[in-house]
């Protein structure tokens, strides 16, 4: 006897009635319904970090030259970049440096960024206030004129004057093409 109570007891939940048969009782129009939070998932406005390079002051990497064009518009100056050997189109608030018509560096010096502002990913850079370490963390690489973040196929230079260490003017570049 005590077997068949425990086998129906077992079974009871493959023989009770079938979903189709049950009725659920509608939300009510007052139910709020909590959001999803997954455990990598976090809250950008909270942590500042950078975790890759996508953009400096609206000019992305690797963008063509039709889609800075688009973007920008018509720059103030074109001229042969001696250093690369690409076309450096220059804009008010930021230089870009297209090779093989696709965008592979972004310049801004103080003077731009001081009139017109950076921003990192859509996120507002202050090289001055040295915001920089809550953004990008400690530097890659130290070099002699600046420090080096690097993330993926992308790098971030800030250059540094040797004997004040004020920056000098930064660089967003594709890391491998240089």
């Amino acid at each position: 006897m005590k077997m068949v109570i425990l086998l129906l007891g077992l079974l009871a939940p493959f023989i009770s009635a079938t979903p189709q048969d049950m009725t659920v009782p509608a939300a009510s129009a007052t139910a709020v319904q909590l959001p999803a939070m997954f455990a990598f998932e976090h809250n950008i406005a909270a942590d500042p970090y950078i975790s890759s390079f996508d953009s400096l002051s609206g000019i992305s990497l690797y963008m063509t030259e039709e889609e800075l064009l688009d973007a920008k518009g018509a720059p103030q100056q074109i001229a042969e970049d001696p250093w690369a050997g690409c076309l450096e189109y220059s804009y008010a608030d930021i230089s870009a440096g297209v090779c093989g018509g696709v965008v592979l560096y972004v310049h801004a010096s103080p003077a731009q960024a001081g009139q017109y502002g950076l921003r990192l990913n859509g996120q507002l850079l202050d090289p001055q206030t040295m915001n920089v370490r809550d953004m990008l963390g400690a530097p890659d690489f130290e070099a002699e004129d600046g420090d080096v973040y690097i993330r993926g196929d992308a790098a971030f230079k800030i250059y540094r004057h040797k004997e004040s260490g004020e920056w000098d003017g930064l660089d967003l570049f594709d890391a491998n093409s240089f």
